[in-house]
C-alpha cells in the first residue's frame, strides 16, 4: 500500500482539483435569465459604484436571447429584480475582474469562475463537517460524489444561481453544527437567507431542533440572533435598492406573491408539483440521483446511530422541499441541466447519507460503484455542453440525458466506460479496506484531532 497522504493536505488537494474542473466547465458565454440578471446587477455595482441601471442602454449588453429581470423600482430607479444574495454574491468577482462600466464591457466569465470557486468551498466545508465522524478517505469520496455526480457541477458551479449561495450556506451550517460552533450555524444560515428567503426554514429547524434535542436553549438563541441580523441587513438592502419597504426578499418573487400563488392553487396541482420535484423525467431528484433510493435502507438502519445534527438537518431539508413545492413550479424554468430546486434538499440530506452509507448491504455495495459512475458521466455531459436542455413544458416526458443519447448514440459507450470505472473504483475501495476503516473509526494519527472536534460538539 502506498504511503498515506497527510490529512491536512486533503482539503487543499480536494479544493484544487474541484476548482480546476469547475472553472474549466463554468458557463462563460450562454446565460440564463436568472444568472445573467444577477451578473448584470453585480457588474453594475462593482464597475459603476451604483446598483441602478438608470440611463444604461441595455440593448448594448451582450445578452444573447436572455430576458433580464429588470424593471422600475418603487423609488423610481431602474434595477435588477433579484434576491439580495443573488446580486451581492457576484460583486467581489466583478471587483476583482475590474471590468469597465460601459454596457459593452459586461462579460459573464467573472461570475462563472466565482461560482466555481464558491462551490469548491462548499465541498471543503462539507468535508470538514464529515471529518469528526469518518476517516479522511471516506469524507473525500463522499464530497466527490456530491460534487461530480449531482447538478452541483452543472448548476451551482456553472453560474451565479441563488443555489450557489444557499448550498454553500447549508454546507457552512453543517460544519458549524458538526463542531458545535453555533455562531457559524447562524452566520451561514443568515447568508443562505440572502439567497432564498425560505432557507429560513432550514435555519429555524436546525437551531430549534438541536436546542430542544440537547436541552440547550442557548443554541437557538445564538443561531437565531446571528441569522436574524442578516435578515435585517437583507431588508435594509432591499429598502436601499428598491425603496419598497423593508422586505428582505426584494421585489422579485416576494413572499406575498408566493403566498397568493399557493392559496389560489388547486390541491391536485399542488400534489403533482410536489411529485415533479422528485420523479419528473427531467427535473426529478430521484431520476438524476437514484443513489438516494439505493442508500435509503442504510439510512433507515442507521438513523438512531447518526449524529443528531445530521438527522435534524435531513428533516429540515425535507421540510424545505415541501415548502419549495408549494412556492415554485417544479420545473424551475428552462435552460439548465438536471434538477435545481432540490439542490438545497440534497445538501441537507448529504451528511446523513454520507455517514449511513457505511452500513450499506452487500447488494448496495456491489451496485453503487457502476451507478455512481453513470451519474458522473451524465453530469459531465451537462457540464461541458449546453446543447442538451429540455424545455420546461417537456419536463414530465423527456430527459436531457435521453436527449443527448438520442442525438449522439455513441455516448452510450461513454456511460458504459464510466460504469466500468465506477465498478473498478469500488473494488479498489473494498480491497484496500477503506469501507471497513469507516466502520471501525479513524486511524490513530487522526484520532486526537477528531476527538477534540467531538468534544466541542
Amino acid at each position: 500500500m502506498s504511503p498515506r497522504v497527510p490529512t491536512r493536505l486533503v482539503p487543499p488537494a480536494l479544493a484544487g482539483l474541484a476548482a480546476l474542473v469547475y472553472a474549466g466547465t463554468a458557463d462563460r458565454s450562454i446565460g440564463m435569465n436568472d444568472v445573467t440578471s444577477a451578473a448584470v446587477g453585480a457588474w453594475r455595482i462593482a464597475s459603476a459604484g451604483t446598483p441602478w441601471l438608470d440611463g444604461v442602454d441595455l440593448t448594448r449588453l451582450d445578452l444573447k436571447e436572455e430576458h433580464l429581470w429588470v424593471g422600475e423600482a418603487e423609488n423610481g430607479h431602474v434595477a435588477v429584480f433579484r434576491s439580495p444574495g443573488a446580486i451581492a454574491l457576484g460583486v467581489p468577482a466583478y471587483l476583482l475582474a475590474r471590468t469597465g462600466a460601459q454596457p459593452e464591457d459586461f462579460v459573464r466569465w467573472p461570475g462563472a469562475i466565482w461560482a466555481a470557486l464558491l462551490t469548491t468551498i462548499t465541498l471543503v466545508l462539507l468535508w470538514r463537517a464529515l471529518r469528526p465522524h469518518v476517516p479522511a478517505p471516506w469524507a473525500t469520496a463522499a464530497v466527490g460524489v456530491l460534487g461530480f455526480a449531482t447538478p452541483l457541477w452543472t448548476i451551482s458551479a456553472n453560474g451565479l444561481w441563488t443555489h450557489t449561495l444557499t448550498v454553500l450556506a447549508i454546507a457552512g451550517m453543517a460544519w458549524g453544527a458538526a463542531t458545535g460552533r453555533w455562531w457559524l450555524v447562524g452566520l451561514f444560515g443568515g447568508i443562505g437567507l440572502w439567497g432564498r428567503l425560505h432557507v429560513a426554514l432550514v435555519v429555524a429547524i436546525l437551531g430549534l431542533g438541536l436546542a430542544v434535542w440537547r436541552r440547550r436553549p442557548a443554541i437557538a438563541v445564538v443561531v437565531g440572533g446571528v441569522s436574524g441580523l442578516f435578515l435585517l441587513l437583507a431588508a435594509a438592502w432591499s429598502q436601499w435598492l428598491y425603496g419598497a419597504g423593508w422586505n428582505p426578499q426584494g421585489p422579485y418573487a416576494s413572499p406575498t406573491e408566493y403566498v397568493g400563488r399557493t392559496a389560489e392553487a388547486d390541491p391536485w396541482d399542488g400534489l403533482v408539483n410536489q411529485l415533479g420535484l422528485w420523479v419528473s423525467a427531467d427535473r426529478g431528484l430521484l431520476v438524476w440521483s437514484p443513489v438516494l433510493l439505493l442508500l435509503l435502507p442504510a439510512v433507515v438502519r442507521s438513523w438512531r446511530e447518526l449524529p443528531d445534527w445530521t438527522r435534524v438537518l435531513a428533516v429540515a431539508g425535507l421540510a424545505y422541499c415541501l415548502v419549495q413545492g408549494q412556492l415554485n413550479e417544479f420545473d424551475g424554468g428552462s435552460g439548465y441541466y438536471g434538477y435545481r430546486l432540490t439542490l438545497e434538499v440534497v445538501a441537507c440530506l448529504f451528511p446523513a447519507y454520507a455517514l449511513a452509507a457505511r452500513r450499506a448491504g452487500p447488494v448496495t455495495a456491489a451496485v453503487i460503484g457502476p451507478l455512481l459512475g453513470v451519474c458522473v458521466a451524465a453530469m459531465a455531459l451537462g457540464a461541458i455542453s449546453e446543447g442538451f436542455l429540455v424545455l420546461e413544458e417537456d419536463a414530465w416526458r423527456d430527459n436531457s440525458l435521453a436527449l443527448a443519447l438520442r442525438t449522439f448514440p455513441l455516448l452510450w459507450l461513454w456511460l458504459g466506460l464510466m460504469a466500468v470505472v465506477g465498478h473498478l473504483a469500488a473494488r479498489v475501495w473494498h480491497e484496500r479496506g477503506l469501507d471497513r476503516a469507516a466502520h471501525d473509526g479513524d486511524d490513530a494519527d487522526d484520532a486526537p484531532s477528531r476527538d477534540r472536534e467531538l468534544r466541542v460538539s
